[in-house]
């Protein structure tokens, strides 16, 4: 019995280091125990009047905790005060790599996007974990022109922290930080060199044989 209860204990951690928590903008939520549901971890929207964080209308940093070693991450936006469509690419898929602090300094956003000062808004990250499943967080925020960028305290990366493009078939696509348009080229994706540049890492391809690893162990 004893042998039993330790081994749920080290399960039950094992689970909960394993979900991810969003430092920047803050999160709507603690969604540790319900990360699974879709689209923002299981946690209600209506707690998120009080829980808005003032974010840069040119676009912003996002700052998280990542608990696997590596995880296929998407970066979505939804306008409104309570989305229920995350329609806005913020970022092609990128590979989250290594465990401790991840930030991506800026998303910018598309021209198109209908962002104003004071418009509502959340922003959901989902990663694809190496046991197959998906987790969901969201943070709910208020674009604004009077707020300054995260500083480096809090938008940084810890050692071995970064993030790795895709390349499928030698065919890639491109999202930058500082490109305004944030199109997909080609049907694929990948971070590019400048993106890379603004994380503070350096990006090494992903080729065909290595994501078809990748993919085997997600």
């Amino acid at each position: 019995m004893q042998l039993q209860s330790v081994f749920l204990a080290t399960l039950s951690a094992t689970v909960v280091s394993a979900h991810f928590r969003v430092k920047y903008p803050y999160w709507r939520g603690d969604s540790i125990a319900t990360q699974n549901s879709y689209p923002c971890g299981g946690v209600d929207q209506t707690i998120s009047a009080n829980n808005r964080t003032l974010w840069p209308i040119d676009g912003g940093a996002l700052v998280f905790s990542p608990g696997h070693d590596f995880a296929q991450t998407y970066v979505n936006l939804g306008l409104g005060n309570e989305v229920t469509r995350f329609n806005i690419t913020l970022a092609a898929p990128f590979n989250q790599t290594g465990n401790g602090t991840f930030c991506f300094p800026k998303f910018t956003l598309p021209k198109d996007s209908g962002a104003q000062e004071g418009t509502n808004a959340s922003i959901q990250v989902i990663q694809l974990s190496h046991n197959g499943g998906a987790l969901y967080n969201c943070a709910d925020i208020t674009f604004s022109a009077n707020v300054s960028s995260v500083t480096s305290d809090v938008c940084f990366n810890s050692t071995g922290v970064g993030a790795a493009p895709f390349t499928y078939n030698g065919d890639t696509s491109k999202t930058t930080c500082d490109s305004a348009s944030n199109t997909t080229e080609s049907g694929a994706a990948t971070t590019s060199h400048s993106a890379a540049s603004n994380l503070g890492i350096s990006i090494v391809s992903v080729g065909a044989v290595g994501l078809a690893v990748a993919a085997m162990m997600i």
